[in-house]
């Protein structure tokens, strides 16, 4: 006979396991020695002040390194992991899911369908009915949510198979674009705007000149020569990094503001602060929020025996720079690199005194290109298996955007 139809789609639920019973309709019926003893584990953290991923990786996880997997799990908290605000709360595990597959009817089996087994379980859940609902009616947003705790716990999506619409995610986030520096001619920009001064009024007189600013303040901007500063227009703030002898000048981004008033009649444009990276001040320059390469899902071809280059500065003062550290490459989009490229840094090793030939480098980390521009090509360490990055350190591409 034929089949009748595709029998049933699974229908799951995602339910955060914590130190408490878990609530039933039959209490005969559970069997608690097969729940896991969570109440030792906290299952969230309110983040406060001063607090980031890797430390929270350190605290619950054992394990600073282990902070892309707090990031992975709460992406629709943390947009940028180098960011975390007061009053966030942050998921520290992955969530259980309990899949339950519906029963046919005796009508169903008796026109040709195939009886499906019953998953066992103590949880109550909503049984899908079978057969497969109508397009619009299918709950994308809750399938997506039992897909990324799938991928958080197992590394593999449970709606594999099931015809749900999954994006897939960018090859380069467009929070590591923003607040990456990048390299520019001596000087910066020749053509950049400015934030000028607060334009919210203080409650106290004294305090109505702020020159320093925080997320979600209003400030009075000057907007690039020949840009009309339109509402909705963002500009990246920006203020003047180091010199680069023979290269140029690093750009380091402090925030993004988005016009919320157009100038008129000879007033300032206003803007509100919606992103901040670093301490913003009067002083900040501004230039329009560059997107390129922000939300391609495009990935990069590997690529052998790649052009080799050097590390040229490394952003920060980390004393051992790590994943999500920024660094600058002696290489410009002029040698055909574009965001999204990868390079491996690596060590080499000296010729052994009994051999005319040397060892093999060693590894030490993989790079993501965020940023290129004709003075310098920005990258943010992705992978690391050796503790020293460093100035001076070579690296080669080993991956191209086609």
């Amino acid at each position: 006979m034929r089949p009748y139809i595709r029998s049933a789609i699974a229908a799951a639920t995602v339910g955060l396991i914590v130190g408490a019973p878990l609530g039933a309709q039959d209490t005969t019926a559970a069997k608690p020695q097969t729940q896991p003893d969570t109440s030792s584990k906290p299952q969230t953290h309110t983040v406060v002040k001063g607090d980031n991923l890797w430390t929270l990786a350190q605290t619950y996880l054992g394990n600073p390194f282990l902070w892309p997997e707090l990031y992975r799990l709460n992406r629709d908290v943390v947009e940028d992991p180098h960011w975390i605000y007061p009053g966030e709360v942050i998921r520290l595990r992955a969530a259980e899911v309990t899949v339950v597959m519906a029963r046919e009817t005796p009508e169903q089996q008796a026109a040709g369908g195939v009886r499906l087994p019953t998953v066992a379980t103590d949880t109550a859940v909503a049984v899908a009915p079978v057969g497969p609902p109508p397009p619009e009616e299918l709950p994308t947003q809750l399938f997506a949510k039992v897909q990324a705790a799938g991928n958080a716990s197992t590394g593999a999506g449970i709606t594999q198979g099931l015809d749900v619409p999954m994006a897939p995610p960018p090859t380069v986030r467009a929070g590591e674009v923003m607040v990456a520096p990048f390299v520019e001619r001596e000087g910066g920009p020749r053509s950049f705007g400015r934030i000028l001064k607060a334009a919210d009024l203080a409650g106290i007189a004294q305090a109505t000149e702020r020159y320093r600013f925080q997320p979600y303040d209003r400030v009075m901007i000057e907007p690039p020569v020949g840009n009309v500063a339109p509402e909705g227009e963002r500009f990246l703030a920006y203020r003047l990094g180091p010199i680069l002898a023979n290269q140029g000048q690093v750009m380091i981004p402090t925030g993004v503001v988005e016009v919320t008033q157009a100038p008129r009649s000879g007033a300032p444009a206003v803007a509100k602060i919606i992103r901040a990276f670093a301490e913003m001040n009067a002083t900040d320059r501004l230039i329009p929020l560059d997107t390129a390469g922000i939300g391609s899902t495009v990935r990069p071809r590997r690529v052998a025996d790649g052009p080799s280059t050097t590390v040229r500065w490394v952003f920060g003062e980390n004393v051992l720079p790590s994943i999500q550290s920024y660094v600058v490459l002696n290489a410009s989009s002029k040698n055909g690199v574009r965001v999204g490229d990868e390079y491996m840094l690596y060590r080499p090793r000296p010729k052994s005194s009994e051999s005319q030939v040397a060892d093999p480098p060693v590894p030490v980390g993989r790079l993501q290109v965020v940023r290129s521009t004709p003075f310098g090509v920005t990258a943010v360490v992705i992978g690391q298996e050796q503790p020293t990055i460093e100035e001076g350190m070579p690296a080669r591409v080993i991956a191209r955007m086609p």
